[in-house]
């Protein structure tokens, strides 16, 4: 099977991100890749607005860093499939955090996902932006009768299938002993969140992106599987704002290859 997922570890930035692109192979590789590289870029440049900002002002510039982190992916992605009729209608999902200052930021488009494992128990931190979770927020449908259903595959927001995209962002109090799952929907369409909370129990923090693909797997995953798990640990925290970056995130970037 061709794998249209991509994924980022960047632990010196605090940047983690799962991406399951669509519009084919070619399309969906591409466009996966496309945006991880894009946002770890655009936030990395971003991170100078924090430079000699106080602290209650933080947490609003990081989301709009990662607000506009995605929309110049989705332009990108968007701008790229125009001008390649072979890409047209290419797209992806994103889950990803950034961890700074004692707090994770979530960035969310999509139905990828975001858990949460903490004292034994699991939360689901993301929202899918799908056909059937509308459907169950709308009472129209049980979650059982989701979980049965052939159209999980319907999405009804991505990053560049469209040239504009709204993502979703949270903030989330990151305690001592967090683990933090990011995940593609190849995974998470065979576990409930009691399911992963027992396998967090079970299982040391650095088996589990192992042990949820085996998983997948044994469970008729027919998929692109992608787990990422972050662990929050008490190690000090010395990273600094790049202050080469005077400007804001806002202002032009240096174009992108």
């Amino acid at each position: 099977m061709a794998n249209e997922d991509s994924y980022l570890v960047d632990a010196n930035l605090g940047l983690y991100l799962v991406a399951d692109g669509m519009g084919g192979h070619a399309g969906g590789a591409h466009a996966s890749a496309m945006c991880a590289d894009v946002v770890n870029r655009v936030v990395r440049r971003g991170m100078g607005r924090l430079v000699g900002m106080s602290s209650s002002d933080v947490s609003d510039a990081i989301s709009e860093i990662l607000s506009i982190s995605v929309s110049e992916a989705s332009a990108r992605i968007f701008d790229h499939a125009q001008a390649d009729r072979t890409l047209q209608g290419m797209g992806t999902t994103l889950t990803g955090m950034l961890f700074f200052g004692g707090k994770g930021y979530v960035v969310h488009v999509g139905d990828s996902r975001a858990y949460l494992l903490r004292a034994g128990t699991c939360r689901q931190i993301t929202t899918d932006h799908s056909w059937l979770n509308e459907q169950i927020e709308a009472g129209l449908l049980s979650e059982e009768e989701a979980q049965s259903s052939d159209l999980k595959h319907i999405i009804t927001r991505s990053v560049g299938y469209e040239r504009a995209v709204e993502a979703d962002i949270l903030t989330v109090n990151v305690s001592f002993g967090d683990v933090y799952l990011l995940c593609s929907d190849g995974f998470a369409n065979y576990i409930s969140s009691e399911e992963l909370a027992e396998l967090a129990i079970e299982y040391h923090y650095a088996d589990l992106p192992r042990v949820c693909v085996d998983l997948a797997l044994e469970r008729g995953g027919e998929d692109n599987i992608t787990v990422v798990v972050v662990l929050a640990c008490n190690d000090y925290d010395d990273r600094k704002a790049v202050r080469k970056m005077a400007k804001t995130v806002a202002d032009t970037l240096p174009a992108l290859p």
